[in-house]
């Protein structure tokens, strides 16, 4: 408890920890890794939503790693919101764009030398060029009025890291290191792009 307002903590798993208090704000994190069924009373994502349900200017927020295609529960959730993505300008043409995997190029056995080209122009963009493409950047709905407009999804990947974090080259040395091993691929997947792995099958 503290002035004003009380923080109440419990696991994914425990079904009377979900269902014990109303609660105004709910914050729930790697929703993924939930089980699908919280102490035999179902879903543990439901039973928390079910929680606010006496507050009329509620706010959920679930985050997450996606995890495995069809059954990720935060893919679910930003399939029914408005799904932003980060745009942003190119250094060259100032088309804005998002940021994807299959847009990075580099010569064979030299990723420290990988660029990025333009979706538009096709010129080269340079790691350097992200703090400003970053700066001028903006979210932008492709499924806007979701939920009558009170679902805001927001979807970002790995690229976007500024300068000095996550740099392209370290990501696609991470892409060679796990391309032949399908559970280090699955995880740069899920961690670097963002995107839900789907299982290869008959």
């Amino acid at each position: 408890e503290f002035q004003g307002g009380l923080l109440a903590m419990t696991g994914a798993n425990s079904a009377v920890g979900l269902r014990s208090l109303p609660i105004k704000n709910l914050f729930m994190d790697e929703v993924d890794a939930y089980p699908d069924n919280a102490d035999g009373e179902g879903d543990p994502v439901a039973l928390a939503k079910g929680r606010t349900k006496t507050f009329a200017r509620r706010k959920i927020l679930q985050v997450s790693t996606p995890t495995f295609e069809g059954r990720s529960k935060i893919k679910n959730a930003y399939d029914q919101s408005d799904q932003r993505v980060y745009m942003v300008p190119c250094p060259h043409c100032k088309e804005y764009q998002s940021l994807k995997w299959n847009n990075l190029k580099w010569p064979e056995g030299k990723p420290q030398e990988v660029r990025y080209m333009c979706e538009f122009c096709g010129e080269a963009i340079e790691e350097h060029h992200k703090t400003k493409m970053l700066a001028e950047g903006k979210w932008v709905s492709r499924n806007p009025g979701a939920k009558g407009g009170k679902s805001a999804g927001f979807h970002i990947n790995t690229l976007y890291s500024p300068v000095g974090w996550y740099s392209w080259a370290e990501c696609v040395q991470d892409f060679i290191d796990a391309k032949d091993n399908p559970e280090k691929l699955r995880t740069f997947v899920n961690t670097i792009l963002g995107e839900t792995w789907k299982e290869q099958g008959e």
